[in-house]
């Protein structure tokens, strides 16, 4: 069970027909990304079956210690599983944007996932329906 006073960070979860939209504001830890995994299970469930996409918009500090990479490895993976196929990075009122942009884009390149980053939500909306 998750202690909810250790967690850092937040993510709100939101479904927009075959993009699951994640608002994510860090710096976040281990018991962020558990409970994100156990909150996300549901959405995975209505995706099974056709490609989707993933649109996260991250704000402040969506960085996190080596324990919470190994967890977020073993999402995407989940993700990928119930027919995740890109995800669309929007960093909207991020402190250091290249440090974030690095750190993302190590995670999403380390699991093979393609990704990109955007200025706007739009912009990864029109490129996350290519894939779909």
């Amino acid at each position: 069970m998750t202690d909810y006073q250790r967690v850092h960070g937040s993510v709100s979860i939101e479904l927009q027909d075959r993009i699951l939209i994640l608002h994510a504001e860090g710096p976040a830890n281990a018991d962020l990304i558990q409970q994100y995994q156990h909150d996300v299970k549901h959405y995975r469930e209505l995706l099974r079956g056709k490609p989707w996409g993933n649109l996260v918009v991250f704000y402040n500090e969506p960085l996190f210690p080596p324990d919470a990479r190994e967890l977020m490895y073993q999402s995407i993976q989940r993700s990928r599983e119930s027919g995740m196929v890109a995800v669309a990075v929007v960093l909207s009122d991020v402190n250091s944007p290249l440090t974030v942009r690095h750190f993302w884009d190590a995670i999403y390149t380390h699991v093979d996932m393609p990704h990109d980053f955007f200025d706007s939500q739009d912009q990864a909306c029109e490129w996350l329906k290519t894939f779909l």
